[in-house]
């Protein structure tokens, strides 16, 4: 159970590290943008490497949710910038 939790914490220091990395330098650091979407990644991976199906349906589950969240980007586009801000 515990090496479960390590799965999580090292993608999420991973995708940290991309997130602080991609930005501008002298670009004001967005804690939102630098903490809620990588956990959301790393939750999504963990999820992924913990439940047991096969390789297609994780792929199957990581396409559906990308269109779903386009979708509801090109939907609440602004609202969820707003909440960026």
């Amino acid at each position: 159970m515990r090496k479960m939790g390590w799965i999580f914490v090292f993608y999420f220091g991973i995708f940290v590290i991309l997130f602080l990395s991609g930005r501008k330098k002298g670009e004001k650091t967005n804690l939102k943008f630098v903490f809620i979407i990588p956990a959301v990644l790393a939750l999504l991976i963990f999820f992924l490497s913990v439940v047991k199906i096969y390789f297609i349906y994780k792929i199957f589950l990581i396409l559906i949710t990308g269109v779903l969240f386009l979708m509801t980007y090109w939907h609440y586009g602004e609202t969820i910038r707003k909440w960026f801000r």
